[in-house]
């Protein structure tokens, strides 16, 4: 038996958030869980902050962890990989949300037959608000990954997919919140140039990206049909959205995930 029920290894901000949203939701106790990051000063913080045991490193937390969480960037996983790779046995779980690194290359780093899971995971993770996929390499058992499931569904959404969709969700979710940053920017900005003062301006376009959000989910209807609830006939609302349809939006949107989708396609076919 693994002394640890969790091994976190990197603590910037994913890691960081789902290690916080773990112990909040009470899905492992705190004394079960083990954490490592090659930065000290943030490692010392980390577990200071939430009073969980440090590693002395990547391989003593493969050693006794039952499940290990890698949430570095792509650039260092290699060297992640290649140092707990020979200690990794059948009774453990991997879980990378490396972007654009795919299964199979992850597979390589390991002698034995590990159950592998790849997550796509996104920034609002931070605050709780995540939106997460799932794919995996079929080795692991129902009740494993109900519990990968529950990690990420501590802070945020969770679904399942077949691995070839996840360069899509890295276009749509992963990549999203830059695109919503600009409209949220772009109304703000509207909103100065018609007298508004920028913090004004700022406040009221965030929350109504988040509230316009927010009916999509709790209302299950189609944007469409929410859309014609606020353009009525000859009204303000419609003059704007014929402006938006003259400058193409919908098509510079689609056309945003598929180039990031394509971009994520290109980077995992060259591990």
């Amino acid at each position: 038996m693994f002394k640890k029920e969790l091994g976190i290894i990197g603590t910037g901000n994913i890691g960081l958030s789902l290690l916080k949203g773990i112990i909040n939701s009470k899905i492992i106790e705190k004394q079960k869980i083990i954490i490592y990051d090659i930065k000290k000063d943030i490692l010392n913080q980390c577990s200071n902050q939430f009073n969980v045991e440090i590693a002395q490193d990547n391989t003593d937390l493969a050693h006794k962890s039952k499940y290990i969480l890698i949430a570095v960037k792509p650039q260092v996983i290699n060297t992640v990989l290649e140092e707990i790779g020979s200690v990794v046995d059948e009774q453990q779980i991997i879980i990378s949300i490396a972007a654009g690194i795919p299964l199979k290359y992850l597979s390589t780093f390991f002698k034995k037959d590990v159950g592998l899971s790849r997550v796509m995971t996104n920034i609002p993770a931070l605050i709780g608000c995540g939106a997460s996929a799932i794919s995996n390499n079929g080795k692991i058992q129902e009740e494993n990954l109900n519990f990968v499931k529950k990690i990420f569904n501590a802070v945020g959404i969770v679904v399942e997919l077949d691995e070839r969709h996840l360069d899509a969700v890295t276009g749509l979710s992963g990549s999203g919140p830059a695109y919503i940053f600009l409209v949220i920017e772009a109304l703000a900005d509207g909103g100065v140039k018609m007298g508004l003062s920028r913090d004004v301006s700022l406040q009221l376009a965030a929350q109504t990206v988040l509230g316009a959000a927010k009916l999509v989910i709790k209302t299950g209807k189609h944007p469409a049909l929410l859309k014609d609830m606020v353009a009525t006939p000859g009204g303000t609302t419609i003059d704007a959205l014929h402006m938006l349809e003259i400058g193409n939006i919908r098509s510079i949107l689609i056309d945003a995930v598929e180039t990031a989708t394509i971009k994520s396609r290109k980077l995992g076919s060259k591990e």
